[in-house]
């Protein structure tokens, strides 16, 4: 049995649908959390470690207990509200977002009494979860161990609480943290300025022992590792589940797909193309509220015909 750190931000979320009813339930981590969970069915200890508001403090402990191998004692409770986070759809996959009752930085202290975790993940839901100092604390201490998703960490917030795209000025020292890196399409984007190609920035801003994960949605997923004095490209084929929806947290499920696969062999290909599936699996589910319906979704899906 591995002990997975996961860590970050869970969130109340209002996901308001492209065409489609509201739907209100936890997110950012949760995510992550959930899935591994269904996905380990108590093979593997899972601990979020997250500020968590007052007003939904003993909700989510109590939901998170129902899930196989899920410790809550990573949870730090908040004199606040919890964050939340509504996300309003104009098509399948563009939103609008907007941060309400934000956290501050989680700090080293928090993090410290989990050193002993075989695995850690990092998923910026926020972009503040961590400080910078406390990550390249953990990165020196876990490096090998440790995924981190940039996600928006690569989107500022205005003063009504409306997310945008903007590139940090330390976005390097967070790339350069963790053995694997994982953003989207749209982050590569902000991250690459419009300058370089994948192969580029790789070698602009990775190390040569680094995993680069490149998520596409429909588009599938683009993995870069360096092999032989070379980056070596290589595109996964997307899947395509029954029925999209909603799309929200995908990107999480595939960090959490991959790391899965990971543990169980540490082979790269399969694992991306697990977190393909994954991902894909995750868009047919609302929210966090279905999540036990993962493991059947996940045998309905079909490969796309290819990756470009």
């Amino acid at each position: 049995m591995a002990r997975i750190c996961v860590i970050g931000t869970i969130n109340k979320d209002l996901i308001l649908p492209y065409k489609g009813a509201p739907i209100e339930s936890f997110g950012g981590i949760f995510y992550t959390t959930g899935i591994l969970a269904y996905l380990a069915a108590g093979q593997h200890e899972i601990v979020p470690v997250s500020f968590v508001g007052e007003d939904v403090a003993a909700t989510l402990k109590a939901v998170l207990k129902q899930l196989p191998g899920v410790r809550t004692d990573g949870l730090i409770p908040l004199e606040q509200k919890n964050h939340k986070v509504i996300l309003e759809y104009q098509s399948l996959s563009e939103r609008r977002e907007k941060a309400l009752f934000n956290f501050p930085p989680l700090e080293w202290v928090h993090l410290e009494p989990w050193l002993d975790a075989d695995f850690f993940i990092v998923n910026l839901i926020t972009g503040w979860d961590l400080s910078l100092e406390a990550y390249l604390k953990l990165s020196d201490r876990v490096r090998e161990r440790l995924y981190t998703d940039i996600h928006y960490l690569v989107m500022g917030v205005d003063g009504l609480g409306r997310r945008f795209p903007r590139k940090v000025p330390e976005a390097d020292r967070w790339l350069g943290g963790a053995r694997f890196v994982q953003m989207n399409q749209r982050e590569f984007e902000v991250l690459a300025e419009g300058k370089r190609d994948e192969s580029e920035f790789f070698q602009a801003h990775l190390a040569a022992d680094q995993v680069l994960l490149i998520t596409r949605g429909g588009r599938g997923t683009v993995l870069l590792y360096h092999k032989q004095t070379r980056v070596r490209r290589k595109a996964f084929a997307a899947y395509h589940p029954p029925q999209v929806v909603d799309t929200t947290g995908c990107g999480d499920a595939f960090g959490a797909g991959f790391v899965h696969a990971w543990l169980e062999a540490p082979d790269l290909y399969r694992a991306v193309d697990f977190a393909n599936r994954v991902g894909a699996a995750n868009a047919s589910l609302p929210g966090t509220n279905e999540m036990h319906r993962l493991k059947e979704v996940l045998g309905q899906l079909k490969p796309s015909p290819g990756a470009a």
